[in-house]
């Protein structure tokens, strides 16, 4: 179990980093962000990529794009996620109702990889991960980005280029680094409200952010968010028939339609398929063959089916999910010498997320009718879930964490950075409306499934010197050391989420004997209807084990993992000409569980001109899987590839369940990647670059391929102490089984002018990014490849146009989505292209009284949707959920603000 003495000294170090005793307030080598004057471009001088002074991002060795507290802003979202997709084409998000924890924390990419290749940094110091395993794709895993609130941000930069051996492990794809305002006066409240043009997801948005003195020379800068959003329905009726017809309950059930091979309506729709197991129904059955009370079951319980979420036509929800969040940073300095400051910053959030499951029909075995002790029949459609039920799926979110430290010069010149930081993300499970059908009548409708925790700690020391080495400037020559601890809990849920109840088996009162005779007891139960030689009596139904949906964890599911690393690095750059800088960095990782490696960077670039650069990188990179891809334990719904509901399980790679199906423990990532650019000014307020890389991924982590499940796979499930090992139908685990590569191209335009309609800006950037699985080993299939190879648009594309005149603000900008395709099975005979979407939207601003601003907005002002989907969107959904494109439809929002 966790040291809980080390947990709490821990909890103390963040909190006193978030009161901000002596908290944050700068990038990796601590320097302030500053703009300098470029023919007539204004650049942004960024810290990422570079331990030396700061440089405009024109002349840097790598890509690093810089976007201000201004743009953050346009972005109508109170999710930091959707505003970072929305400005960098390269970084991909998706939407996924019904989906598990994705629900509340969505997977994203950058350049094609996951969150768990690229390192996410506040203030210079690294982010820690969040509990959450994205059980899809490459199965990524990397820090929640939507707890960092806006109005925190003076800037965002993102370094779009390997740098694992700068930063550490994590950075395969590249580094995005939230700097974090620093002011020590002034302030803002800002006021949003959004709702969509279906009437729907309405939201409300409360910011605000304050600087404060802190002794003479330092700073304490608070900021914080409220939100609160409603959910969003983009369903069609979950009835096959409706969903093709446009009809009524009533209406459609005089039809017939078959999905996957199973009527859903019609005259002989529920006659073989009306018990999931196969076994028929008699003792509800008419003569007919249809349940007596089919035809006003629905109609007559319709409204009650989401329990306290009541739904007036869709069975369940495909849409965003309620959502309500507060979000607190503390950013702060304070200077003790002429020499060296305190620093530290901190946050603490809590989200509030509430979603659903599928529907489950009133035939399916979880409201199998069963026999009591005493012979009598307890049926839950009649007692508990007319209508069936539609699980609700909650949860709490809790992130907090901090870093703090002290820097500046030495006696000797020598710069010198000296910080701790700790972080914890947690996320609590909520289950309603739903079931354990094995406890029978004394089954609750709400659960605790567990938690999930992820915690790290961190302990680095940065040095850095110039010498003068007889080039065009000094080298300089940066070092230190990095200790870092990791741990990753599942959280045991409450006992009755995974209780095996008595109805878990068939008969569990031995009421029966073999031979269909009945037992002593049986004799008198018999009164009340028993028929022991009839196989189709609900003595016989076994009904599945742990709460419906998500089973809990239990003791055998949970676990407590964790481990230590240690690294060392250097890093070196200098200019050796005026026109030719080069940087050379170095690292050493030694990690408890994976051993140690050594990997290198290499970055240069050359001015061909005073306004053309020439700039590449090459470097190797090292990733050890994550301890929630290790520890991930997981019951779920999935669509099977006819389009039905199905349990699947997925099992940690080193245990007994998975190793059933040939799995063997993770092992470590390895990369090779390189890239080479232009950049150029070739006119006054004009300022290009173009950017080609290539990233080499070999034993890259991913989901396995489903696995069906069958008798003999069952049996030996169950042995393995999977206590609901009949419930699944197909099995998953993380594996090493792939090697790819990924390449692109990202083109960042910029042009500002000023002409008689006041200053306006143009602003272009545009991302291509293909992945090939270049080796797949036996655990994943053909559909497996071609999804995770075409499952996102290549060509990504903003261009935003920006005017101000006088007391007018104004801003256009398009998004553009290239088309992308997936499959419906390994045999690709089926597979769907997506056609590319262009999305709009339009800000308008009048500022007045020269602190006071209203905003009017619109995102996606002409209701584009991606076309609909033509495989695994049963069930209600008509759109494919894990979508890049969004499709919520027209957004229109309003926004005030005053400083102050």
């Amino acid at each position: 179990m966790r040291n809980n003495a080390i947990r709490n000294q821990a909890r103390w170090f963040a909190v006193a980093g978030l009161a901000g005793a002596i908290a944050a307030a700068s990038g990796p080598a601590a320097y302030a962000q500053a703009e300098e004057e470029y023919e007539g471009v204004v650049e942004e001088v960024v810290s990422l990529g570079t331990r030396r002074q700061p440089r405009a991002a024109i002349d840097t060795a790598v890509a690093v794009d810089v976007f201000n507290s201004e743009a953050l802003e346009s972005v109508n979202s109170p999710d930091m996620v959707d505003v970072i997709s929305t400005l960098v084409p390269s970084f991909n998000v998706s939407r996924q109702p019904i989906s598990d924890g994705a629900t509340f924390i969505r997977p994203v990419q950058l350049r094609g990889l996951d969150s768990h290749h690229t390192l996410v940094l506040v203030n210079g110091k690294r982010r820690h991960r969040a509990s959450l395993v994205q059980l899809g794709g490459f199965g990524s895993h990397g820090p929640d980005v939507g707890s960092i609130p806006t109005i925190a941000l003076k800037n965002v930069e993102v370094l779009r280029d390997g740098a694992a051996a700068q930063y550490g492990s994590d950075a395969i794809a590249g580094v995005l680094n939230f700097n974090l305002k620093d002011s020590n006066e002034g302030g803002e409240v800002r006021v949003r409200y959004g709702e969509y043009d279906e009437g729907d997801g309405e939201s409300v948005t409360l910011e605000g952010n304050i600087g404060l003195p802190l002794g003479e020379n330092g700073f304490i800068n608070i900021s914080g968010q409220y939100g609160d959003s409603e959910a969003t329905s983009r369903s069609q009726p979950y009835d096959i028939g409706i969903q093709q017809s446009g009809q009524t309950p009533s209406e459609a059930r005089s039809n017939s339609a078959t999905v996957g091979g199973t009527q859903f309506f019609g005259p002989d729709a529920f006659t073989n398929t009306y018990s999931d197991t196969g076994q028929l129904l008699q003792s509800v059955l008419g003569s007919d063959g249809i349940p007596d009370d089919l035809d006003t079951r629905y109609d007559d319980n319709f409204s009650t089916i989401g329990g306290s979420s009541p739904f007036s036509s869709p069975a369940q929800i495909w849409g965003q999910p309620e959502q309500e969040q507060i979000l607190l940073f503390v950013n702060a300095a304070l200077p003790i010498t002429d020499e060296l400051e305190l620093y530290g910053h901190g946050n603490y959030s809590e989200k509030e997320v509430a979603g659903g499951f599928f529907h489950r029909r009133p035939g399916v075995s979880q409201l199998l009718p069963v026999r009591l002790a005493d012979g009598t029949i307890y049926n839950p459609r009649d007692d508990l879930y007319p209508s069936g039920f539609t699980p609700q799926f909650s949860s709490e979110v809790f992130d907090f964490g901090g870093a703090v430290g002290i820097r500046g010069t030495l006696a000797n010149g020598m710069n010198m950075d000296l910080s701790a930081s700790f972080g914890e993300n947690e996320i609590q499970y909520t289950l309603a409306n739903t079931m354990n059908p094995s406890l029978g009548p004394a089954t609750p409708t709400s659960f605790r499934p567990g938690d999930l925790i992820s915690d790290e700690f961190s302990i680095n020391a940065d040095f850095g010197y110039g010498f003068d080495v007889g080039f065009a400037s000094d080298l300089y020559f940066a070092f230190g050391a990095e200790y870092r601890e990791e741990n990753y809990e599942v959280a045991v849920g409450g006992p009755q989420s995974f209780a095996v109840g008595d109805f878990g088996r068939p008969d569990p009162f031995d009421l029966c004997n073999d031979d269909g005779t009945p037992t002593a007891a049986g004799v008198a139960a018999a009164a009340n209807g028993l028929d022991c030689a009839n196989d189709g009596d609900p003595v016989y139904n076994a009904k599945p084990i742990g709460s419906n949906g998500f089973p809990g964890y239990s003791p055998a599911a949970a676990s407590d993992r964790g481990r230590d690393s240690f690294a060392l690095y250097v890093d070196a750059e200098t200019d050796v000409t005026e026109e030719w800088l080069v940087n050379v960095a170095a690292r050493y990782e030694d990690y408890s569980d994976f051993g140690d490696v050594a990997i290198f960077k290499i970055a240069t670039r050359y001015s061909i001109s005073e306004n053309v650069n020439l700039r590449g990188s090459i470097g190797t990179g090292f990733r050890a899987p994550t301890m929630g891809q290790i520890s991930t334990t997981n019951i779920s719904t999935r669509i099977d590839p006819n389009g039905n509901p199905v349990a699947e399980g997925i099992f940690p790679a080193d245990s007994a369940p998975a190793a059933i199906f040939g799995a063997s423990p993770l092992d470590s990532e390895d990369s090779f990647s390189y890239t080479l650019g232009l950049t150029a000014t070739p006119l006054d307020g004009l300022s290009l670059t173009v950017d080609y890389y290539f990233i080499e991924l070999e034993d890259r982590i991913t989901l396995s391929s489903q696995f069906n499940v069958g008798p003999d796979e069952i049996a030996a499930l169950t042995a393995a102490g999977v206590t609901n090992a009949s419930d699944i139908a197909q099995v998953r685990f993380f594996t090493n089984d792939v090697d790819t590569e990924t390449s692109g191209i990202d083109v960042v335009g910029t042009y500002a002018w000023d002409w008689s309609l006041g200053s306006s800006s143009l602003a272009l950037a545009y991302n291509y990014t293909s992945t090939e699985i270049t080796e797949a080993g036996r655990f994943i299939n053909a559909e497996g490849e071609f999804d995770n190879e075409h499952g996102a648009p290549e060509d990504r594309a903003n261009l935003t146009f920006r005017n101000s005149y006088e007391n007018f603000d104004m801003m256009l900008r398009g998004r553009y989505f290239g088309e992308y395709k997936n499959t419906s099975n390994a045999t690709l005979a089926n597979t769907q292209t997506f056609d590319p979407n262009l999305y709009v939207d339009l800000e308008l601003s009048y500022n007045f009284m020269d602190n006071y601003r209203v905003t009017l907005g619109g995102q996606n002002i002409f209701d584009q949707f991606p076309d609909k989907g033509q495989f695994e969107t049963c069930c209600g959904r008509i759109y494919r959920s894990d979508s890049i494109p969004d499709w919520q439809g027209q957004l229109w929002y309003l926004q005030a603000s005053a400083q102050f």
